[in-house]
């Protein structure tokens, strides 16, 4: 489920997760800003980010404690592993990267090990086109079980609404609930326009005191001034290129090399998670359930006999028939995983509860840029109760994969 780095002695977007760099780099090559004949002086993308840029990163600062207590451990006891993971959406995952070494999470690993200590273990558990939805569902198999010392969170497919406050308020709970006081940061990035579900998520940071690292903050400003042009450092609206990735990997370093190098003057003792939820915690549950999973009894399968598998999601139920299937659950709110194609071939699916009708969900995607896991809410009550869920495809378009049930 998801890409594993070790190391021993080492989106569909729905509007449609490092080295040190402390000098201000710039050419002295001159280019005319838009609308204006005045001269603007360019900033070398290749050199990384500047001086500027990473103090604008540093949206919120945070507690850094646990983030000290991390890092003063690994430079106190060399042969002892970090655990690092990266939960996030297609930037995390690497997209449109030239090379694994480009990417910023192989960055902030090299980093690491030059830096810190060379026994570190990185996760990449970035997804494309997935948000935080779908991450807390699936938080705690892809991150939680490999108790980590160290969480970065991204995901640009959020967007600024009360949704996915509370998608993210679970996720980072979940993070900063662990036993062992891992140390949680969030990566908010931006589309080409800005746009960008920071605003959001920092209300969840504040209300924990969790850090936030703002690539948003650090590159607009230089878009809006251009001292550097979009196209340079990225090749569509949203996923940075190499040298982009670079600039990120500078921001986290640099944050992080800040503490390493003054780690006398931190608070090293971090404390057991115990604050209250802003939003009520509602996906505290949150988990994924396939063929794999007992709390799914499928009661008549109907001609959902395939197994879907997309990615790393094997274990669902597909149909390229129509027809339709049974499944009995517990939850208080449901969701369903599936896959959307491009092929024409897939599907609406008519989804009861208890034989009421709920949110119709389509599958097919013509056009688009590529299939992938889409993920829906499609049910959401007061309280816990066993129901009978009955998915069924009408219509002349008959596949539809069903890659998870996504219950809270």
């Amino acid at each position: 489920m998801f890409k594993k780095l070790m190391c021993t002695g080492l989106s569909l977007l729905m509007i449609v997760a490092v080295l040190t760099g402390c000098d201000d780099k710039k050419t002295d090559s001159k280019a005319e800003s838009a609308g204006s004949s005045t001269a603007v002086e360019k900033i070398d993308i290749k050199e990384g980010a500047t001086k500027d840029m990473i103090e604008r990163s540093v949206l919120f600062e945070g507690d850094t404690s646990r983030l000290a207590e991390k890092i003063n451990h690994a430079l106190e006891n060399k042969k002892d592993i970090t655990k690092i993971c990266f939960l996030g959406d297609s930037i995390t995952q690497g997209s449109v990267t030239t090379s694994s070494n480009s990417q910023y999470v192989n960055r902030f690993r090299i980093w690491w090990e030059e830096n810190v200590s060379y026994y570190v273990d990185v996760t990449n558990a970035g997804i494309g086109a997935t948000d935080s939805y779908l991450g807390v569902h699936r938080v705690q198999t892809d991150v939680l079980d490999l108790q980590p010392d160290i969480i970065f969170i991204e995901f640009i497919n959020d967007t600024d609404d009360d949704f996915f406050k509370a998608s993210m308020d679970s996720l980072v709970r979940k993070c900063m609930s662990l036993e062992n006081n891992p140390a949680v940061v969030l990566i908010e990035m931006t589309m080409d326009n800005g746009t960008s579900p920071q605003n959001v998520h920092s209300e969840i940071a504040k209300a924990y005191n969790v850090p936030v690292i703002s690539y948003h903050d650090a590159i607009m400003p230089e878009i809006e001034a251009g001292t550097i042009d979009w196209k340079d450092i990225s090749p569509d609206n949203i996923h940075p290129n190499d040298f982009g990735h670079g600039m990120l990997a500078d921001m986290l370093t640099s944050f992080v090399g800040n503490i390493k190098d003054n780690i006398d003057s931190y608070d090293k003792q971090s404390k057991a998670f115990d604050a209250d939820s802003p939003t009520g915690d509602k996906y505290a549950e949150a988990r994924l359930a396939d063929r794999n999973s007992d709390e799914v009894t499928v009661t008549d399968e109907g001609t959902f006999t395939d197994t879907a598998s997309f990615q790393s999601f094997t274990q669902g139920w597909g149909t390229t028939t129509g027809g339709s299937a049974t499944f009995e659950m517990e939850f208080q709110n449901l969701g369903i995983l599936y896959l959307k194609t491009t092929d024409g071939e897939s599907g609406t699916a008519k989804i009861t509860v208890d034989g009421e009708e709920v949110m119709p969900v389509t599958a097919d995607f013509p056009g688009g840029w590529g299939d992938y896991a889409k993920s829906d809410e499609i049910y959401r009550s007061d309280k816990k109760a066993k129901h009978k869920v009955t998915i069924t495809i009408d219509g002349d378009k008959k596949n539809f994969q069903i890659l998870s049930w996504m219950l809270s």
